[in-house]
């Protein structure tokens, strides 16, 4: 394919739709195009939707003052002007839509696909007003469909201060980030970057690879890729083009774009040869669990770690930072830490536990919530969100029908006076809480902690939550679907059984299913280590050659 820089230069197209597997170098591209110079002293624009990509990016490009680095929905709030957040608004309308029409309408959904009924516009657009403050009042998905409205009836306040505009990971893009991103194409040229057997977020957020497929057909634009993966060892990079060769054979992968290639470079950087030489073989140990599956994945920790530090000194590397990266499923997170510690590994830092950072979340939500209404107790947003605290179901949907009837009268004064009591009660609480007073009832203080459900909520309260810690992790562990974006020297792909990686409904492989397999898979720079907790022939594993895996039986 044609190099990104002599298209940029000689094609008069305003689209370039790139495709680019793990570890092929998409920052080192955006890197050589704004170093380069036909754009060093132009405006760039570089957007994707993920938090940690969008930060590493700006890391990257700090020094760079013609760069702006940003979330989508951080550049349409730029756009639209100073507004407010409630990432619980569309599930608060969507309710309110129910109980008052006796309809369901999924307002997320509608979002990401861009398009929402006139009726259903409507309602939307009367209950934001009703629950806004002073300024308008946006959900993370809501805020991007209004940007491309407006720029819609409003082209001319379409951005044209961009030169280039730079898009990463755009197979996660949904239907209405999309049409953002061809909104700006108007003014500005466009790179897109992304890798269709790296979708994994259909689910999430409705973003299916047929967009960037579609993209890279499209006969207005200008294609090209980048094919070469310096993240991976060579072994690595061949289980990947096993495992989509036979999975297309398999039937899945149908629509995937064949043009895309995935090569390792050979001779290209001799110590990269090095490494894949020393580990040309993915180990796999098969059908360990329990305390006997902490004992084997710390040992295997210790001894990589042990023979990695050996070799550097022997070739004299003095970069010391050993990079560990744990894969497995949710429910298995904590267990993995616990059993690394018992074992006397020092995780230095991990990524929270989902039940965990669903209450760290809840807990700042209910603070900030209880915050409001210690200043303006009427506030319909705040009383909304906190209403299953006080109310069931039934009765929440009650108010919200009484509250509609009244012309939309405040959710306060439709309250029992026995619940408005309460209330009172629970803000004078928080008060006393957050001037750190020693004049708690132990009445007080259980209450509190009903509301909160937490034990040491009152603390971070008064002291504040924990930021994220900028401390380099030596051990990182995290989920498959969260491993995107992520790499390490040594990764341990924890739980490779058919109960984890077959569909649970059909007990069958799905293109998901096989994409998310893939992203495991690219994780790692130098070793990589499969282990299954059930199975000892897990049906993965026949996508790829048996050469490459090293079976290790303990």
């Amino acid at each position: 394919m044609a190099d990104i820089l002599e298209l940029l230069k000689t094609s008069k197209k305003r689209l370039f739709v790139g495709l680019a597997g793990p570890g092929t170098g998409k920052t080192y591209t955006f890197r050589k195009i704004i170093e380069s110079n036909e754009y060093k002293n132009k405006q760039i624009l570089i957007l994707s939707f993920i938090n940690k990509l969008i930060n590493d990016l700006q890391e990257d490009f700090e020094n760079c003052k013609n760069v702006t680095v940003s979330t989508l929905h951080a550049f349409a709030r730029q756009q639209i002007g100073d507004v407010d957040f409630d990432e619980d608004l569309d599930k608060i309308i969507s309710e309110d839509f129910f109980y008052i029409t006796g309809k369901a309408v999924d307002y997320e959904k509608k979002f990401f696909e861009d398009k929402l009924e006139p009726d259903e516009f409507s309602f939307y657009k009367g209950r934001k007003n009703f629950y806004k403050n002073q300024k308008s009042l946006y959900s993370f998905n809501s805020i991007v469909y209004a940007l491309n409205r407006h720029f819609e009836k409003n082209p001319g306040k379409i951005p044209g201060n961009y030169d280039l505009v730079l898009i990463d990971e755009f197979q996660d893009f949904n239907k209405s980030e999309y049409e953002l991103i061809k909104l700006l194409n108007r003014k500005s040229r466009v790179v897109v970057v992304g890798d269709d057997d790296q979708s994994l977020y259909c689910g999430l957020k409705d973003a299916v690879p047929n967009q960037i497929r579609s993209l890279y057909r499209d006969k207005n634009a200008e294609q090209f890729s980048i094919d070469y993966c310096f993240r991976c060892t060579s072994v690595i990079v061949n289980a990947v083009n096993d495992l989509i060769t036979n999975a297309k054979n398999s039937g899945f992968l149908r629509d995937r774009i064949n043009e895309k290639k995935f090569l390792y470079p050979t001779g290209v950087k001799p110590e990269k040869d090095l490494v894949s030489n020393n580990f040309d073989k993915i180990d796999f140990i098969p059908a360990v669990c329990g305390d006997k599956l902490m004992y084997e994945l710390s040992k295997a920790i210790k001894n990589d770690v042990k023979e990695e530090r050996s070799r550097r000194e022997k070739n004299n590397d003095k970069e010391n930072s050993i990079r560990i990266l744990i894969i497995t499923p949710s429910y298995f997170k904590k267990t993995i830490y616990e059993g690394l510690l018992k074992n006397g590994l020092n995780v230095v830092e991990f990524e929270l536990f989902s039940d965990e950072k669903t209450n760290k979340m809840k807990h700042k939500k209910i603070i900030n919530l209880f915050r409001t209404l210690s200043t303006r107790k009427t506030d319909n947003l705040s009383l909304r969100n906190l209403l299953p605290l006080y109310l069931e179901d039934d009765d929440i949907k009650d108010l919200i029908v009484k509250s509609h009837k009244l012309a939309d009268k405040k959710i306060w004064l439709c309250l029992d006076p026995k619940i408005q009591k309460q209330i009172e009660k629970d803000i004078s609480i928080f008060k006393k809480v957050k001037k750190n007073s020693k004049k708690l009832e132990e009445k007080e203080l259980i209450r509190f902690s009903k509301v909160f459900n937490t034990k040491n909520v009152l603390s971070k309260l008064i002291h504040g939550f924990d930021s994220v810690s900028k401390k380099k992790k030596k051990i990182e562990i995290t989920t498959l679907m969260s491993s995107k974006g992520l790499s390490a020297d040594f990764v341990y792909y924890v739980g490779v059984d058919d109960k984890e990686i077959l569909d649970k409904k059909t007990n069958k492989f799905t293109n998901q299913k096989i994409c998310e397999f893939l992203v495991g898979l690219t994780r790692a720079k130098e070793k990589l280590t499969l282990i299954s907790m059930q199975d000892k022939n897990p049906k993965i594993l026949d996508f790829l050659d048996k050469s490459y895996i090293k079976t290790i039986n303990v």
